[in-house]
Order: C-alpha cells, then sequence, then structure tokens
C-alpha cells in the first residue's frame, strides 16, 4: 500500500472520531430521533428526487459535488425543522440505559454520514482512497451496514410512557 493512500486512510479515519466526538458534545440526547429522521429523510430525497426531476438529475450530474452539499444541506434543514416539532418531543422520552449504547448509535449515524458522503463523490476522488477507507466506508455492504444499524438501535430502545416501559 502507498503511503498516500495510508495517510488519505488515516485523514478519512480522523474525520469520522473528531464528527463522532463532535456529535457525542453537540448533540443531545434527546435529539438522536431528530438526527435518525433528518439523516435517513435527506437520503432518501438525495437518492429519490432525481428518478422524478429531470432538472435535478441534470444539475447534480454538472456539478460533482452538488448531490454532497444538496445531502449536508437538507440534513441541517431537516433537523432544525424537526427540533421544533412534536418529534422532537417524542424523542425526549428515550432514554438509553448505558452509554455505550449512546455511543454505538452515534458512531452509526456518523458512519452512515461518512458512507453516504463517500458514495457521492466522483470516481475520481474515490480512487486515491485507501483499503480501510474502502473497506469502512466505500462500498456497498458498508453502506447497508451502515443503514441498518441506527434503526435496530432506535428500535431496541425502551420509551417510556405514562403506564411504564413499553417495548
Amino acid at each position: 500500500m502507498s503511503y498516500k493512500l495510508l495517510m488519505t486512510d488515516i485523514f478519512i479515519l480522523f474525520l469520522f472520531v473528531a464528527a463522532v466526538i463532535l456529535h457525542l458534545l453537540f448533540i443531545k440526547k434527546s435529539k438522536l430521533l431528530v438526527s435518525l429522521v433528518a439523516l435517513y429523510a435527506s437520503f432518501v430525497i438525495i437518492i429519490v428526487l432525481p428518478m422524478f426531476s429531470a432538472t435535478v438529475l441534470i444539475w447534480l450530474q454538472a456539478h460533482s459535488f452538488g448531490r454532497i452539499i444538496a445531502f449536508v444541506g437538507l440534513i441541517v434543514m431537516l433537523y432544525i425543522l424537526l427540533s421544533f416539532s412534536n418529534l422532537a418531543e417524542f424523542s425526549k422520552s428515550i432514554t438509553p440505559t448505558q452509554f455505550i449504547t449512546s455511543f454505538v448509535y452515534r458512531v452509526a449515524l456518523t458512519g452512515l454520514f461518512f458512507t453516504t458522503v463517500i458514495y457521492f463523490l466522483p470516481d475520481t476522488i474515490k480512487i486515491n482512497f485507501g483499503v480501510l477507507t474502502k473497506t469502512l466506508f466505500s462500498n456497498l455492504i458498508a453502506m447497508a451496514v451502515w443503514f441498518i444499524i441506527p434503526p435496530v438501535l432506535a428500535f431496541a430502545y425502551r420509551f417510556k410512557t405514562r403506564r411504564g416501559w413499553t417495548e
């Protein structure tokens, strides 16, 4: 493996760890469900919208970083909008019982974010990634794993109601 590929892998892994730490520091537990919904809704919009609008498809093909900018912009916009919705109140009732569950959940959300951004990158940039980045973020199996873990963990949480704990 060349030195350049190794440094690219280390840099992307560093960005991933930094993003997880920032997520731990700045996203409250009460906003985890809002974060999950914003991330998945943005992903679906960016994948599905070009199928129904030729104008959007042409624009996204002409601008190689357009999908990434639109994806991140949609996440931020939906997160802000959903933070003021009833979903924010519902997500306050989610209480992870252990720090590790919350940590794994945040790693999974950040992993899905990184996988999606790398998926939308042009192939000319993706060929510069090393084995570590390709294994963790740049193949369809990794995308499937990152896509499945957050909802599985979200449904693993117990929701507290007036009558007690429900599963």
